[in-house]
């Protein structure tokens, strides 16, 4: 599979009055002012933690010239017979040195002996009375690890803003650091808004329905970088919502909601926020699911209001909600990985929105791209495609029909390698 830079997937023609993914994210940025409040954690709990600073190295890496096999140690060149005089293993503290024609046998990670020219694999080496014959004249440096090869002390290990993950904690831990300076968690609040939302394990009436966003939302927050407070289910009043904004942007870094958002008589969220004494700065984007989206600040924290239903709320925490995690966080945000895939499917559709779709990987495309089948019948409501899928499927906004070998977005959910 390549990952295709050519691919925007926020520059296509939107509907009119309508932000693209672009807009929206810049805007949310804009919104974010990075935390300044840092604290030291151990290594093993730095992971998905974000640095506060550079970590410089206090060590070149390799520490000390060693071998990079089992093997012998040739004080000398040429395919002819050497000495054996001793033997080293890792850790090995011996000053002991080698002259012209001797050798020493070694172990892989042992400190060489002074005097050495390379390593010969043991695999490649003839031992006889007492002697060692390389079976071909090994070059001099062969199978040597030399000091600094990896890091020079005083080189930058890891740079501020950095999300930190296993690779970061092996290099810091080789560096000799017992810990990391990085962000403070940030602090979110959320909650739904509805009448019709129970929790899940309380009793169930006419109308009712479990609510699925605040759990997926806690699911998607869990990250080892955020502290989540679970506001709960707050009804459609007025009233009510505008007092649980107003407490919750007092205690933390961003409050998100979910539900709410739209413009129907029941949808009380951008009038709350007014009356909390928030701003509004973004309400639509152009996309399908998830067009209702509400960006704004509550005194220091920043609102994302989400759509209510799950699949909508889902794709546009990943958009924005992501994004916006990383401008509080100071992190360096990596554009979203977009694979360039191709159709399995016919689609006529309503162009004027970038579309996003739960799809599988069926196949691959006679270029090596992925061939794309869209995951269970479409609905914002419905969850089980996501269940499904391999990952999310998108349109651009200018397209209106999809043929089979038509080219498409592809976002996967998993990689065998992710970290």
């Amino acid at each position: 599979m390549e990952t295709d830079s050519s691919l925007d997937c926020c520059s296509n023609t939107a509907e009119s009055g309508l932000s693209t993914i672009e807009e929206t994210v810049a805007r949310a940025l804009d919104l974010c002012s990075a935390i300044d409040e840092t604290e030291n954690v151990q290594l093993p709990e730095a992971t998905g933690r974000v640095s506060a600073g550079d970590t410089i190295s206090l060590f070149s890496l390799p520490i000390h010239e060693h071998s990079a096999v089992d093997g012998y140690a040739l004080g000398g060149s040429g395919q002819k017979s050497f000495r054996i005089v001793g033997r080293r293993i890792a850790g090995d503290c011996s000053k002991e040195a080698i002259a012209d024609g001797e050798a020493m046998r070694i172990m892989t990670g042992a400190p060489t002996p002074m005097g050495t020219r390379s390593v010969v694999m043991q695999e490649h080496a003839d031992v006889a009375g007492g002697s060692v014959t390389p079976s071909f004249d090994v070059p001099d440096g062969d199978n040597i690890r030399r000091v600094g090869e990896d890091v020079r002390a005083s080189d930058t290990l890891v740079r501020a803003g950095t999300r930190l993950d296993a690779r970061h904690t092996a290099l810091m831990a080789a560096s000799g650091y017992p810990s990391i300076c990085v962000v403070r968690k940030i602090k979110v609040a959320i909650f739904s808004t509805g009448n019709e939302l129970r929790d899940t394990g309380v009793g169930m009436g006419p109308g009712h329905i479990f609510d699925t966003n605040r759990p997926m939302l806690r699911a998607l927050l869990s990250s080892g970088n955020v502290t989540v407070t679970d506001l709960g289910i707050v009804p459609d009043n007025r009233e009510a919502i505008v007092r649980t904004l107003k407490d919750a942007a007092q205690a933390h870094d961003l409050v998100i909601t979910s539900g709410g958002v739209s413009v129907g008589e029941e949808d009380h969220l951008k009038p709350a926020v007014i009356e909390a004494g928030g701003t509004i700065e973004s309400w639509r984007m152009a996309i399908k699911p998830g067009k209702p989206v509400a960006l704004g600040r509550i005194g220091s924290a920043v609102y994302l209001g989400l759509p209510g239903n799950p699949l909508a709320c889902f794709v546009d925490f990943l958009l924005v909600g992501r994004p916006i995690l990383d401008g509080l966080a100071g992190a360096s945000r990596p554009a979203p990985r977009v694979i360039s895939a191709k159709a399995a499917f016919h689609w006529q559709r309503r162009a004027g929105r970038h579309e996003f779709f739960p799809c599988n990987i069926v196949g691959m495309s006679e270029e090596g791209l992925p061939l794309l089948e869209k995951t269970g019948r479409a609905g914002s409501a419905r969850l089980m495609p996501l269940i499904e899928a391999d990952g999310l499927g998108a349109i651009g906004a200018d397209k209106d029909l999809v043929e089979p070998g038509g080219r498409l977005e592809f976002y996967p959910f998993r990689t065998d390698m992710g970290l």
